[in-house]
């Protein structure tokens, strides 16, 4: 195939753009606060869980109080009626019936009272407990949502550049004959490389010196005429130094 000498220049830049595009999109991938918010993952996995466990406590804690709560107001309500009805009964052996059910609902009162206090104090702890586990997991959010932030914005920056340097190759392809740019364009695909600079006896294609017999070909074969690598087989460009 031939291509004049500014075609192959051309391909010189359009590798240059390729390979800072590429550069690029791996940054992207491999940005060092990826790798911090990884590392993250497990505590924050283990904040939450220790969050849900204690909330889940908490909660229990707050049920036995609302049960305990709703049979100390059916017992005063059940006494409060049986006050009214002793003081109107006119019936000795109803008074005296109605008496041993207000001791026994005294007694039950104060059993219910006692387990409201301990229960109460399990509260305590419980709550305690659940504010420490809350403010772990606020701050371990917090350090996750700072690491995405930088994230973010190192996304949002990379992008930018492909962008401008996409619309970039876009125009400079445009200018590249069809059957050089198609036959860069296989060659990148396979070995990773289109086209490289032949800088005095080097091919920056492998960044290996040619031997004497194969830089003698290449310098013997005619302007316009495509050159490769011997080691990686990329166009090797003849550009004044």
């Amino acid at each position: 195939m031939k291509a004049s000498p500014r075609q192959q220049l051309l391909l010189l830049d359009l590798q240059d753009l390729d390979t800072g595009i590429a550069r690029l999109r791996r940054r992207r991938q491999t940005l060092p606060e990826r790798a911090e918010l990884d590392a993250l993952a497990s505590e924050i996995a283990e904040a939450r869980e220790r969050f849900m466990e204690a909330q889940r406590d908490l909660d229990t804690q707050r049920a036995e109080i609302e049960r305990i709560e709703a049979d100390v107001r059916l017992v005063r309500q059940r006494r409060e009626r049986d006050e009214q009805l002793i003081a109107v009964s006119t019936s000795s052996k109803e008074a005296q019936a109605l008496q041993q059910e207000l001791d026994t609902l005294a007694r039950r009162l104060s059993d219910l009272e006692d387990r409201e206090l301990e229960v109460m104090e399990i509260q305590e702890t419980a709550q305690a407990a659940f504010d420490e586990a809350e403010r772990v997991l606020s701050g371990v959010d917090g350090r996750r949502a700072a690491i995405q932030a930088k994230i973010d914005d190192a996304e949002a920056a990379i992008d930018r550049d492909l962008a401008a340097q996409t619309e970039e190759r876009a125009g400079l392809a445009a200018e590249v004959q069809r059957d050089l740019l198609d036959l860069y364009e296989e060659l990148r695909g396979r070995i990773g490389i289109g086209a490289a600079r032949l800088r005095g006896n080097v091919s920056e294609a492998s960044n290996m010196s040619l031997a004497p017999a194969e830089l003698g070909d290449i310098l013997a074969a005619a302007p316009d005429e495509l050159v490769f690598c011997p080691g990686t087989g990329a166009i090797l460009v003849r550009a004044a130094e």
